[in-house]
């Protein structure tokens, strides 16, 4: 007979015990209790006794993770159970093979509360207790980088904004951005100091290097949306001029002008170094800026610059130049700097008006460069109880600026008499004596009220065509009724300031009575003829020379509804000639020359598909667009779908009408911009910098979205790693 043990209340050969696991718990040896066919009563007894133990209640006071399982009449870990790993433990124990040896269950359980595999159960029960709450580890961890990113990102936007504000306002950012940021902490922003108390010393984001930074990224998101908006456009028009800055560096203003949303915009498009000034090294250096954009030559239509021979030259000038490079492109000399060049030439051709226009920039010097003199005048002002007003310098180039002199000067006659008589009879001043009798005289007072009549209608012309939404085929319209104005101004002279007047009283402080200039008839009628009609017709003459349009231009004037015949008869052959004059020029190559190099462009229209649209536009126009403006018609073939199916080839001129630049106002503006960010204090700043504040001043929005925000951070954050999470 084979012998055997029990072990836990089960039988098994001796043979099979050595397949028992070293890791499940044994029994001590005297527990092993041996049976043979000859086993003693004492052994007997022994095993009835221990059959009759059982599990013991209170044992769960103690082991709170036990269960008892009825079932099977044994200890179960509930903790193991759930959370253990059965491979680890041997066969099972405690998870599916209850434990109900009860003579050794004291010792047992305290040997499994202390097992490797127990506490490893219980650290993925808390493990999974957690991750219900919150979440597992990388969910927890991703929790916590995603809010230490976003409180990051709100600091961030705070000091953008707060650079945004300085250089918007043209306040000097590099002195001025860490104050601000003092100031906005000490006024209660929490957010901010706590920045400042926590950050490292070198991550406090407030550096000249950051400052840089950030500008790049602001001007990058300004520049992109600009470039995109070009880009998108069918043609473009390209306007550059020059100007010296306050150290005394020649810069460079280039700005465009497209179609967006159906209308023209004109936008700065960045600000250049000219090391060199002559034609060459221009052209080259607008090559080499446009090509920096990414911004191709085949779009361009039209150049617009001022007249000097540097750039207007039609040989070697830089409109040339980059002509060769878009062939199709028009050169379109600034109608502002033609309109101020012909008030120039007609003031230059009459003695009188030069003596005065003299007088006058004699005025604004004793009162800009004496401030006692302009003092005087202001205490004088207010005793005459006139309005308190700054003399303003007649200047050549400023296209408005004699109009507002003039004006200034007409207004404030009586308190200058006497300002300048009181300074005489004080000082013994003979310039001051001097400006006295000129402006007691009746030719210089008379000549100072026609040109503020003559200059104020040229004025208003002027800020016509400074509008960034007019079209040059709109212009000789415009000009047509400035030429009536004046010529009614030279026939009636009635309508004039000065004729209605017999007299002009000034009030002489020093007396406390009254001067009169009395006007004779004879100095009225010598006025009249030599100075007053001679000089409106010589206006009207220049203004009429200067503004004359080429005939291509001329052409597009076609698209106006103003034009059309009375009847519908006489629509047969309306527009016919301008049509072919348009057709003759952009529906073949164009070749240009310079210096032995040659450029080709390719033909934007087909001419005989677009006389059979002009045929039937044109009586759509007369049908539905008479009476309407220019603006609209255009407006209405690149806008409306069916109309630019209908009409593709007609709908492209009115693309390049629309892209052809008036003026070059918008450069201007940016060189008033330039001024006012680059001052005396802040000579030295790099072009690069200059360049970021331009593009921030003109073509930021007033307050910064949210969406700009946004972008500017990504770009700022893809420029290099930071220690700052973003």
């Amino acid at each position: 007979m084979d012998k055997f043990v029990i072990i836990r209340g089960t039988k098994r050969n001796i043979s099979d015990c050595n397949n028992i696991s070293e890791s499940e718990p044994q029994l001590p040896e005297e527990d092993a209790i041996v049976s043979t066919p000859c086993a003693s009563k004492t052994a007997k007894k022994m095993r009835a006794y221990k059959d009759n133990l059982v599990y013991n209640p209170t044992w769960k006071n103690e082991y709170t993770w036990m269960d008892y399982d009825s079932s099977q009449n044994g200890m179960v870990c509930t903790i193991c159970k759930v959370h253990g790993k059965p491979p680890v433990q041997a066969r099972g124990a405690w998870v599916t093979r209850p434990i109900n040896n009860w003579v050794k269950a004291k010792s047992l359980l305290i040997q499994h509360e202390k097992s490797d595999w127990h506490a490893a159960a219980i650290e993925r029960m808390v493990m999974s207790q957690s991750t219900e709450e919150h979440g597992n580890v990388m969910e927890q961890l991703e929790a916590a980088t995603a809010e230490e990113k976003k409180q990051n990102r709100d600091i961030m936007k705070k000091l953008i904004r707060s650079l945004y504000f300085l250089v918007k306002h043209h306040i000097p950012h590099t002195t001025t951005f860490e104050n601000l940021i003092t100031l906005q902490i000490e006024n209660g922003d929490i957010i901010l100091k706590s920045h400042r108390e926590k950050c490292p010393h070198n991550a406090t984001y407030e550096s000249y290097t950051t400052i840089v930074e950030l500008l790049s990224s602001i001007s990058n998101v300004l520049e992109k949306r600009i470039i995109t908006s070009l880009s998108a456009s069918p043609y473009y028009s390209l306007m550059a001029d020059e100007s010296t800055d306050v150290a005394s560096q020649e810069e460079l203003s280039v700005c465009a002008r497209w179609i967006e949303d159906n209308k023209p915009v004109e936008h700065f498009l960045g600000i250049l170094h000219a090391k060199e000034k002559n034609a060459q090294a221009i052209a080259c250096y607008l090559r080499t800026f446009l090509h920096s954009k990414n911004i191709c030559f085949d779009k361009m239509r039209g150049l617009g610059f001022d007249g000097t021979n540097t750039m207007s030259g039609h040989r070697s000038g830089v409109q040339i130049r980059l002509r060769l490079h878009a062939p199709s492109s028009i050169y379109v000399h600034c109608r502002c700097h033609k309109l101020q060049l012909a008030a120039l030439n007609a003031a230059s051709e009459h003695t009188v008006v030069k003596r005065v226009l003299g007088t006058l920039l004699t005025i604004w010097k004793a009162f800009h460069f004496s401030p006692k003199k302009a003092e005087k005048l202001a205490e004088i002002q207010a005793e005459l109880q006139a309005p308190e007003i700054k003399m303003q310098k007649p200047s050549d180039t400023r296209w408005l600026a004699r109009e507002r002199a003039v004006s200034v000067v007409r207004r404030s006659l009586p308190a200058l008499v006497s300002t300048f008589e009181e300074i005489y009879a004080e000082t013994g001043d003979a310039e001051s004596h001097g400006i006295a009798t000129l402006l007691l005289k009746y030719k210089t007072v008379a000549c100072i009220y026609m040109l503020s009549d003559v200059l104020h209608i040229v004025a208003k012309l002027q800020g016509s065509l400074q509008a960034k939404d007019i079209d040059l085929a709109s212009v000789p319209s415009m000009v047509a009724s400035t030429t009536k104005r004046l010529l009614e101004l030279k026939e009636d002279v009635t309508s004039s300031t000065w004729f209605k007047e017999h007299s002009l009283v000034f009030i002489d402080d020093a007396q406390l009575g009254e001067k009169h200039i009395v006007v004779l008839e004879e100095e009225k009628s010598e006025f009249l003829h030599k100075v007053y009609r001679p000089y409106l017709q010589s206006v009207i003459d220049h203004i009429n020379v200067r503004m004359e349009s080429t005939e291509l231009i001329s052409a597009m004037s076609v698209f106006d509804p103003r034009h059309l015949p009375g009847r519908e008869e006489e629509l047969s052959e309306y527009g016919m000639e301008q049509i072919k004059t348009l057709t003759d020029f952009y529906s073949v190559e164009q070749r240009i020359n310079v210096g032995g190099n040659e450029g080709i462009s390719q033909p934007d229209i087909e001419a005989k598909e677009t006389e059979s649209e002009w045929k039937l536009f044109r009586r759509l126009i007369f049908l539905q667009y008479k009476g309407r403006s220019l603006q609209f018609v255009l407006s209405r073939l690149l806008g409306n779908g069916e109309i630019y199916a209908a009409f593709p080839n007609l709908a492209k001129i009115a693309a390049i009408l629309e892209v052809l630049p008036v003026t070059t106002a918008t450069v201007e503006r940016s060189f008033s911009n330039m001024k006012l960010i680059k001052t005396r204090l802040r000579s030295r700043m790099s072009e690069e910098t200059l360049d970021y504040c331009m593009r921030i001043c003109i073509e930021g929005p007033d307050h910064l979205s949210d969406e700009n925000l946004e972008a500017v951070l990504e770009h700022y954050k893809g420029m290099k790693i930071r220690k700052i999470n973003l």
